[in-house]
């Protein structure tokens, strides 16, 4: 009889793979993980919170199609072109989790999205009255001002995120606000749709 010993070690960063005897070829890709979806669980349910105790009036409904290039650079987006790109893979973990607060929530969804609509209403209203002399168009003023705009609005967030007392480290608040922000964007709750 022949012994056969097997020997496993696990010396370096390779995120628990291990084998003992492979006779194949392996394919493996890994990337850091992220908490992105827990993350934005607790993004929607803090503005869940805020924004249901606001009146907000519902109906932005514009259903004409569009392909995201198209509406960033219709925008002139420039800060947060590769942000929104990057964040754009998390679009239906975003719709998944406002879906799953509507369904425990009535009118949940419409209402976190229409509050974040409203909020941008009123950022872009800032910056057009600051611009009220100008003699450019609306649109124009608000392709100067995309980038600024997009921060107000997710400040606005961060605020109401802040203010729902849910316990959450800073760095993935932001991360998850961030993505969030995007989502909205790809909505178009935040910025105007390509024309």
């Amino acid at each position: 009889m022949i012994k056969k010993e097997y020997k496993i070690e696990n010396s370096g960063y390779n995120q628990g793979l291990m084998f003992g005897n492979n006779d194949g070829t392996i394919n493996v890709t890994l990337q850091e993980a992220v908490k992105l979806p827990s993350l934005i669980s607790t993004v929607v349910a803090s503005l869940g919170d805020v924004c249901s105790k606001m009146e907000i009036p519902l109906g932005n409904n514009d259903y004409r199609e569009y392909k995201p290039d198209d509406k960033i650079d219709y925008n002139c987006v420039i800060k947060y072109k590769d942000i929104i790109k990057h964040y754009s893979a998390y679009h239906s973990i975003c719709e998944k989790h406002l879906n799953a607060y509507d369904d425990s929530n009535i009118r949940g969804k419409a209402k976190i999205l229409g509050c974040v609509y409203e909020w941008y209403m009123e950022d872009k209203g800032d910056i057009l009255l600051r611009n009220r002399g100008s003699k450019k168009a609306e649109i124009d003023i608000i392709r100067e001002n995309s980038d600024d705009i997009i921060d107000m609005v997710k400040e606005r967030i961060l605020k109401a995120v802040i203010n729902s007392h849910e316990l959450m480290y800073r760095e993935d608040m932001v991360q998850g606000i961030a993505c969030f922000t995007c989502f909205c964007f790809m909505e178009c709750k935040i910025l105007e749709k390509p024309s």
